[in-house]
């Protein structure tokens, strides 16, 4: 169940959004209305981003593996965004370990 990601240390927020529109389906923690919608639109954007990048550098290095993308992370000065599929995690960087995040991020898209 997505809201029990709120238990892994460092994780504020995760949100579950429509692939075709970006829109938020469940959000849970710290992201509330707006500050939701354009979480899990800025989420869907990087995720078309990262697939079209795994895309061209699979072509450029002729190895296999690259695609699809499996997820993505934007790292900052004190918080980072992690996505996996059409799910979202905002965290403390103190605080998380983005392996457990993305690991449980892609459990809970059904990736793994």
């Amino acid at each position: 169940m997505l809201k029990e990601l709120l238990n892994l240390d460092g994780v504020e927020a995760v949100a579950h959004f429509r692939e075709e529109t970006g829109e938020p389906w469940q959000v849970h923690g710290a992201l509330e209305g707006e500050e939701a919608r354009r979480m899990t639109r800025l989420a869907l954007d990087f995720k078309r981003l990262t697939h079209a990048h795994a895309d061209q550098l699979a072509l450029f290095i002729n190895e296999p593996g690259w695609t699809p993308a499996n997820g993505w992370i934007v790292h900052g000065a004190e918080r980072s965004v992690c996505g996996v599929n059409s799910m979202v995690a905002v965290v403390k960087n103190d605080a998380a370990n983005l392996t457990d995040v993305m690991s449980a991020l892609a459990k809970e898209s059904f990736f793994t």
